[in-house]
């Protein structure tokens, strides 16, 4: 497989890799001001509370998760942030990387097309 192969194959995966990492931590509240529960939000009374979040509460994420206070389900969001900027970052890297090979290709097709004419030998006169 020829490099430049190699090297689009690669950019696609940053891509896909990056939208995918980007897309979850939206899904899972990593952009929201809000601590937000996704399943059930219990307060300290013991009865289930809407979102968001609030001082106190605690939270179960899914199924068979364990419970997470306020602060546990805030630093937890706070890394669906972080992997919000991670998957934005690779996704911005493997478009640079194919748009660069793409003006490199549409480059060097161009130049086979018009080659470049060698200018004419100096030529001196002893006139």
């Amino acid at each position: 497989m020829r490099l430049r192969n190699r090297a689009r194959l690669v950019m696609w995966a940053f891509v896909l890799w990056g939208l995918v990492q980007a897309v979850g931590g939206m899904a899972n509240h990593g952009l929201s001001s809000d601590v937000v529960c996704l399943w059930y939000d219990v307060g300290p009374d013991g009865e289930e509370h809407p979102s968001p979040m609030q001082r106190g509460d605690r939270c179960q994420p899914g199924p068979g998760e364990a419970m997470r206070t306020y602060e546990q389900q805030w630093a937890a969001q706070r890394e669906e942030r972080r992997d919000i900027l991670i998957g934005s970052c690779l996704l911005g890297a493997g478009a640079l990387g194919l748009g660069a090979l793409f003006l490199q290709r549409r480059l060097s097709e161009a130049q086979s097309r018009h080659p470049t004419q060698q200018p004419p030998a100096d030529v001196t006169s002893d006139a």
